[in-house]
């Protein structure tokens, strides 16, 4: 990366989502255990769920706060102040002790990654419409990156620490903490402010909000708003309960939960980076959408399924239908909304698109702890079914789509 701005800006945003994907093969099990020692009265399953969502429900609360904030301060302050609050968050989990405790450090922490906002308006600051698109694909691929090498690192740095006088939370904690205190330093050093218009127009954080909410009612974008959330809410009730089922049904340690996150993470990434060219190319953006929501609705099916003997290469099989399940249906999602979005209004409705997962991904693990507590299947077996509803949706909208295309 040439430009040394867009460079701290990937290590930013690579560092948030290493710190949530560390903590990915960790946080369920410890939420439980420590919601069981409570006095709180609280379903230790419904504890993972909620402990999983406050991170997702402040993040889409804030997120357009800070936006907004960043046009009337300045991006640079935004940024600094939300690696701050991720090294306080990631600290406070390192010697989280209760169930509080770990909730709140969940909290801070969604407050410090809820800094995407001013980090897509500071490439926009720099970026002329020409290589606009490529340098916010370099923010996705700092997504995708982190969520590889986040789950197989946080496993291991917590069997490790699990040896140690300090206990494999204070590893995890401290290591992600001292990753964001490098960041604020080069980010402090090297990045300077981008807006030059600051307490220009002054977006209001409702706006976002209204803007969403409308959204909805928009043909095409609507409808594809829809199927990307509820795909989202079933992909992120097992994102955050298979670590608890893996634990509890077959007897991994953190470290191998770990190692399986990376590879579904590894997986997508090589079906997003290697083979979208080609289904795109063959198979045409409609199709794409259509077959990946009941591919994907089948690997989730087929998580729980396994006995002790049969579990790793069903989850294999599992790991490769939610690859390619997700391979395809986010990029077509993301291309659709971007086809039938007004050509001035782009940008805009790739937000509403995002902050919409945000919210599916809070929703997501609060449902699957309450039907992980009633039957430990249940949340794979609403997420397939759940993906079925997601294929009747697309099959509807593709009849539409090519209906539009005809005229």
């Amino acid at each position: 990366m040439k430009d040394k701005r867009i460079a701290i800006l990937f290590l930013t945003i690579f560092i948030d989502l290493l710190g949530f994907g560390i903590i990915i093969p960790i946080l369920p099990n410890l939420a439980k255990t420590m919601a069981s020692a409570s006095a709180s009265g609280l379903n230790p399953d419904v504890a993972v769920g909620l402990v999983a969502a406050v991170f997702s429900i402040i993040q889409f609360l804030f997120a357009p706060l800070f936006g907004a904030l960043s046009d009337r301060i300045g991006r640079r302050p935004i940024i600094l102040g939300s690696i701050i609050a991720n090294v306080i968050g990631y600290t406070v989990f390192g010697f989280a002790g209760s169930f509080a405790t770990l909730l709140m450090s969940r909290i801070i922490s969604g407050f410090g990654s809820a800094n995407i906002s001013a980090a897509q308006a500071y490439i926009a600051d720099i970026s002329d419409a020409k290589d606009r698109a490529k340098k916010m694909g370099i923010i996705g691929a700092a997504f995708g990156l982190g969520f590889v090498f986040g789950p197989p690192l946080g496993g291991w740095l917590y069997s490790a620490g699990s040896h140690s006088t300090y206990g494999g939370m204070m590893y995890v904690g401290l290591f992600t903490a001292l990753l964001c205190v490098l960041n604020f330093i080069l980010a402090f050093v090297l990045l300077p402010e981008s807006n030059t218009q600051l307490g220009g127009v002054r977006r209001k954080p409702i706006d976002t909000f209204k803007g969403m909410a409308q959204a909805w009612n928009i043909e095409i974008i609507g409808e594809l708003l829809l199927i990307n959330f509820i795909y989202i809410t079933a992909f992120s009730m097992m994102q955050i309960n298979a670590a608890v089922l893996w634990k509890e049904h077959y007897f991994l340690s953190p470290k191998a939960i770990g190692n399986i996150f990376g590879v579904i993470g590894v997986f997508s990434a090589v079906v997003q980076g290697g083979l979208i060219g080609f289904f795109q190319k063959k198979i045409g953006l409609n199709r794409m959408l259509l077959w990946g929501c009941p591919i994907a609705g089948l690997g989730l099916t087929l998580i729980p399924l396994p006995s002790l003997e049969w579990f790793y290469p069903v989850q294999v099989m599992a790991i490769l239908f939610l690859a390619v399940g997700n391979g395809l249906l986010m990029p077509s999602v993301n291309s659709l909304v971007s086809l039938h979005s007004p050509a001035d209004a782009q940008g805009k409705m790739l937000g509403i698109l995002q902050s919409m997962g945000s919210l599916a991904r809070s929703i997501g693990p609060l449902a699957s702890g309450f039907l992980y507590a009633q039957y430990y299947r249940l949340p794979y077996f609403t997420g397939g079914f759940l993906m079925l509803i997601t294929f009747g949706l697309a099959f509807v909208l593709v009849r539409k789509l090519k209906t539009i295309q005809r005229v």
